[in-house]
């Protein structure tokens, strides 16, 4: 009978130590499984970021070849009514030297138009150091003010991004959870179903050797 009972606690013991070992597999698989899913997400990952990123980049040419369009056809506008007012006040300051000449025929003589000459050269000159120093500024104020509106733009798309990529993860976290818990929760119900099953078997054998020891 001791022989017997030694030899039901060591079945029970390498029971136990295999229930052990094959639980030990079943989470190594579990964890390979798991380290190659999160691989395949990290590729998603860097997939869907880079195509972000790449719809960002082809959005942010299409906006600047529509911005060099409109600077384009907008700059020859600016340009013609810069050079009619140039004009104008060109002829202005050349009638009003024409009659200060023939008015002063008299007292002045060449010296005195070469002067004039001068003087007027000297002021187209500064009237167009003004239209190119105001064209400069305009140009800048454009583009400080396009680079505002992109930055703004591209710092949405980012945000939007950063929002879906932290929907998406958490999708995925919970359902890997859920997913983690129903097999623990099969796993346990297969466990204790056996240990009921090896304490089932323990009483049998216990009242089997009890009624054969009463038979002898």
């Amino acid at each position: 009978h001791r022989a017997k009972l030694d030899y039901q606690a060591k079945k029970t013991a390498v029971v136990v130590i295999q229930n052990y070992y094959r639980s030990y597999v079943r989470v190594k698989m579990e964890r390979k499984r798991l380290l190659a899913v999160q691989k395949s997400v990290l590729i998603i990952q860097a997939a869907f970021r880079g195509m972000k990123v790449r719809q960002t980049l082809r959005h942010l040419s299409e906006a600047n070849m529509a911005a060099m369009a409109q600077q384009s056809a907008f700059c020859p506008h600016r340009m013609e009514t810069l050079h009619g007012a140039v004009h104008s006040s060109a002829l202005r300051v050349q009638k009003w030297h024409r009659a200060s000449l023939v008015a002063c025929s008299q007292e002045a003589e060449y010296p005195q138009r070469e002067v004039a000459v001068t003087t007027q050269k000297a002021f187209c000159e500064m009237l167009t150091r003004k239209l190119e120093m105001q064209m400069c500024a305009a140009l800048r104020i454009q583009s400080f003010l396009q680079m505002a509106v992109y930055r703004r733009r591209f710092l949405q798309q980012k945000r939007a991004a950063v929002t879906l990529q932290q929907y998406f993860r958490t999708w995925q976290t919970r359902r890997q959870f859920l997913l983690y818990r129903k097999a623990a929760v099969v796993l346990q119900n297969h466990h204790r179903a056996s240990l009921s099953a090896q304490h089932q078997r323990q009483v049998y054998l216990q009242i089997r050797s009890s009624i054969i020891i009463i038979q002898a």
